[in-house]
């Protein structure tokens, strides 16, 4: 067979418009997810979400770490959370989110663990009015860090990982993700502007209902 006689194989690049560079491979993810961002969301299974609670340095940490777990807060929305804003009663609990990014508000289901947790620190008088955790993100930032270390040295987490507060907030989204809620509410829950912001937690979990088992 000649050279000329050799079938032509399908392309497997991503095509380029006209004018279009070839994107470096250490950011391609970030142009097929329409984000700047090269690197993966790190983010923590079940487990260890519950060994670095385990380890939390104080109540407040320990709140905090929850509604950010729970609820799937960035750090500035769980730290601007009022007592006004939680809605406990009803067979739908929630939490209005007031200072969201760009100054758009919703309103967050609530996940029994947290509203159990708000209930009992409201009965015995924990917190009572105004901020739920009183603290600045220098400090929040801080406790996690000590959890996480200490998560570490006790074996409830790997060593090595980088975690931050936003580790909570990606842990979440992978979560709900993993059993079973809609993308599009997972991206209403985070307060994202669009749905491809969510899309990139796509990329640490594929198949998260198990699609993939069912294909005849």
């Amino acid at each position: 067979m000649t050279k000329s006689s050799i079938p032509a194989q399908p392309s497997t690049a991503l095509a380029l418009r006209p004018g279009q560079a070839i994107t470096p491979r250490k950011h391609r993810l970030a142009t097929i997810f329409g984000r700047k961002r090269s690197t993966l969301p790190e983010y923590l299974e079940q487990p260890e979400i519950e060994g670095l609670l385990k380890h939390a340095p104080s109540p407040q940490a320990r709140l905090l770490m929850l509604l950010q777990w729970r609820a799937g807060l960035r750090v500035s929305e769980a730290l601007a959370l009022k007592v006004g804003e939680l809605h406990l009663d009803g067979d739908r609990p929630t939490l209005t989110v007031r200072q969201g990014k760009g100054n758009r508000p919703r309103l967050v289901p609530m996940h029994p663990e947290l509203q159990a947790a708000l209930s009992n620190m409201l009965a015995f008088g924990v917190i009572q009015h105004g901020w739920l955790v009183q603290t600045t993100r220098s400090t929040a930032w801080r406790w996690v860090r000590v959890a996480a270390a200490q998560a570490m040295a006790n074996g409830d987490i790997a060593p090595g990982r980088h975690i931050g507060t936003h580790t909570l907030r990606h842990s979440a989204a992978r979560h709900w993700l993993a059993n079973g809620v809609p993308i599009n509410k997972v991206s209403l829950w985070l307060g994202h502007a669009n749905l491809q912001t969510t899309l990139i937690y796509l990329a640490i979990i594929p198949d998260a209902v198990g699609d993939m088992a069912r294909v005849p």
